[in-house]
């Protein structure tokens, strides 16, 4: 899979797996129960829709690629993201297979959901085999934009390929509702995507999970590792 669809894709499902998982509390002082509270509403969001900004800050080049769209989430696994603008794109996790629709290039890209993120703890998150308390050292980080409360989640162990990013939660220092996440790779760079207008728990319809190929495009398989 290439670096633009690789970087959006996991960054994007870990955002989703937080959003599910992130709701109104009583506000913790503490990056332990802040944690907890994290993987208990977990069990209680079914469903998520709304929109989001998504910006990436390209380390060696400073470059800032700005672009937004909407989402829909549905537990376990079900997920879809359509980019908006000069540069359209649709990602669907259907809960086994991730399609990456580029219309610009006519292309389909596939991979089963373990394979394109086989290395990220969110994912294992995702699928109810992770635990953050105990896959992630957390830390409060001072107040972000807006004065949102920061959490610094890093993995306790570094991914298949060696390397450990950083996940900071950005949320509502009052109800904690997720505000925006921003991932950090051992590259340098840095995608923050913030949500907007985001909505739990609404019936969402099956169909929206459930690729169907454009007539004219051709369908490969990512590699793997990516």
């Amino acid at each position: 899979m290439g670096s633009r669809p690789r970087i959006c894709c996991r960054t994007l499902l870990i955002v989703a797996c937080i959003s599910l998982s992130v709701g109104a509390r009583a506000a913790p002082d503490r990056a332990a129960t802040a944690v907890e509270l994290v993987q208990a509403r977990y069990d209680e969001t079914a469903t998520l829709s709304g929109r989001f900004v998504q910006e990436v800050s390209l380390g060696a080049s400073g470059r800032v690629i700005r672009s937004e769209g909407t989402l829909k989430c549905h537990k376990p696994g079900r997920m879809r993201w359509e980019y908006e603008g000069p540069d359209p794109r649709i990602l669907i996790a259907d809960g086994k297979t991730l399609w990456i629709h580029q219309p610009e290039d006519a292309q389909v890209l596939r991979a089963p959901l373990e394979q394109a993120f086989a290395s990220s703890t969110p994912v294992s998150f995702l699928f109810g085999v992770a635990r953050l308390g105990e896959d992630f050292r957390a830390k409060i980080l001072p107040p972000g934009r807006n004065g949102s409360l920061r959490l610094k989640l890093e993995p306790k162990a570094p991914d298949a390929q060696g390397s450990s990013g950083v996940l900071v939660l950005e949320v509502d220092p009052t109800t904690y509702d997720l505000r925006a996440a921003v991932v950090r790779d051992p590259l340098g760079n840095q995608t923050r995507v913030a949500l907007v207008d985001i909505r739990r728990n609404l019936t969402l319809d099956e169909s929206l999970f459930i690729f169907e190929r454009p007539p004219g495009t051709d369908v490969q398989q990512a590699p793997s590792g990516r």
